[in-house]
Order: C-alpha cells, then structure tokens, then sequence
C-alpha cells in the first residue's frame, strides 16, 4: 500500500510531537533525580550536620558529666566540719555546753589543747631559728577570764560615752562575748615581736608577723581574723591571732584566701 504525502507528513508530525515529548520527560527525570542526589548528598555528608551532631552528643555529654558531679561531690581536702580542729566558735556559734579541753602548757605559763602543743611549739622554734623572737601573749583562757577581758573593754566605751547596747556592741569585735571566743576552745593563740608587744595593726609589719604569715600554715595554723574578712568573722584585724585548724585545712584555706567561716561554709556543701 502506498502511502500519499499529506498521510506522510501528518504521521512524521506525530512522531516529532512524541519525540519531543519523551525528551522533554526525560528531561525533567534528569533533573528530579540531580536535585534528589544533591539533596541527600547534603543532609548526609554535609560537614555542618556532622558536626552539629557532635556538638550535641558533646553538650548531652558533658551535662551528665555535670550531674555526675552533682550527685556525688567531693571536697578538695578530708576536712569535714565535725573534726575537732574545725571547730567554729563565732558570735553566732558559741562553745557547746558540754566542751572540754585537756591542756599542756606551752611555755612562760600558757597553756593550750595538748593536741596542738607540739605543732605550737616547733613553730616557735623554727622562726627562733630564723633570728626572730616571737613571744606568746594569751593563749587558753577560762570563762572567767574572757568575762573579765569583755568586761574591761566594754568599760573603756562606756568611758567615751558610749550607751551600754553601743559599748557592747563596739567591745565585741576587739574581745569576744564569753562562750564565743576562740581562746576557751585551747586552739587558739596570740603570738607577737618581743620587740613590739602591743595589740595593734602595726604588730603586722614586725619581722616576726610577717613570717607567721608566710609560714604558719605549714605547722597547721592559719591568721584568723584577717581585715579583709571582718564582715564574716565579724571580729576587727588582728595580726597576731592565730587559730590551729591542722595542717591540709591550713594550707587549703592560704591558697583559696578564705577565712575559717569560708571553709566551713564550702565543707558543709559535702555533708
């Protein structure tokens, strides 16, 4: 059968249109498919994503590192506030009721808790090794005599018209109330130059205070009532009142620059 040209043509056209329409079809797969590869090329290997994830597994890790620690602290020395030595005596903790001391003397008729006599002792003896002549000049005190000692300082107030309450008050941060002072616990004693014995700031700048300072520590001793921490111990500065509180406490608290009522605030986060 012989085909005319207008059927030819006309069929030639269809095949074109089909053609085109395949083309144009496989076009569009070939561009669904590059866009779908990239995409996933993205969301799998993408360099950001990894290392977001890793951020994240970071950050969930170091939280339950953090919880960790929560949960089971420890406290950077074997300190704990029951120990003996630890003992805080303040205007807002007073001496138990039932506290006893036993005593040894030291020298010259002081007297302190036997358990830091020999630490008291070789400390005095290594700054005389150095030259210096540091002498004690109150050491354990009854109740009697601290009552004295408040009783005397609150009468000079009184004398510089002071009220009784403002005299009280004023005589508290030099000498402490009865039962709230360090010196009826044994451990606590005040050491000054022979070469300048009066309780007053200059005593820090005597050759004998400066190497308590530096040096007290090592014998377990440490400045009690430093001037930069009145407001805490609530007693004024005093360079030549030192308070046993053992070697390891001693040293924590000279680092870390802390005060006794510090030490003990940061220890009770432990119990």
């Amino acid at each position: 059968m012989i085909k005319n040209k207008s059927n030819m043509k006309q069929e030639k056209h269809i095949i074109d249109k089909k053609t085109i329409l395949l083309l144009f079809i496989l076009f569009l797969v070939l561009i669904t498919l590059t866009v779908y590869w990239k995409y996933d090329s993205i969301t799998t290997n993408s360099p950001v994503d990894t290392s977001a994830n890793s951020n994240t597994m970071q950050e969930k890790n170091e939280t339950n590192s953090i919880m960790v620690v929560e949960e089971n602290p420890k406290p950077e020395t074997n300190g704990k506030i029951t120990d003996w030595n630890l003992i805080l005596v303040n205007k807002n903790n007073k001496i138990p009721e039932n506290f006893n001391v036993e005593l040894e003397e030291v020298e010259d008729g002081h007297f302190v808790d036997k358990r830091i006599a020999e630490s008291l002792k070789l400390m005095l003896s290594d700054a005389r090794k150095e030259g210096l002549r540091p002498i004690i000049c109150s050491s354990y005190r009854t109740q009697e005599k601290q009552e004295k000692l408040y009783s005397d300082k609150v009468k000079e107030y009184l004398k510089l018209k002071y009220n009784q309450e403002q005299a009280e008050n004023l005589a508290s941060y030099w000498v402490a109330i009865p039962g709230t002072g360090e010196h009826q616990t044994g451990l606590a004693v005040d050491i000054v130059s022979s070469n300048y014995q009066i309780l007053d700031e200059e005593q820090e700048h005597t050759k004998e205070q400066q190497w308590l300072i530096d040096n007290s520590y090592k014998y377990g001793f440490v400045l009690r009532y430093p001037t930069e921490k009145k407001d805490l111990t609530m007693i004024n500065y005093e360079p030549w009142h030192y308070r046993y509180v053992g070697i390891e406490n001693a040293q924590y608290m000279k680092e870390k620059n802390i005060c006794l009522e510090e030490y003990i605030e940061y220890l009770r986060k432990f119990e």
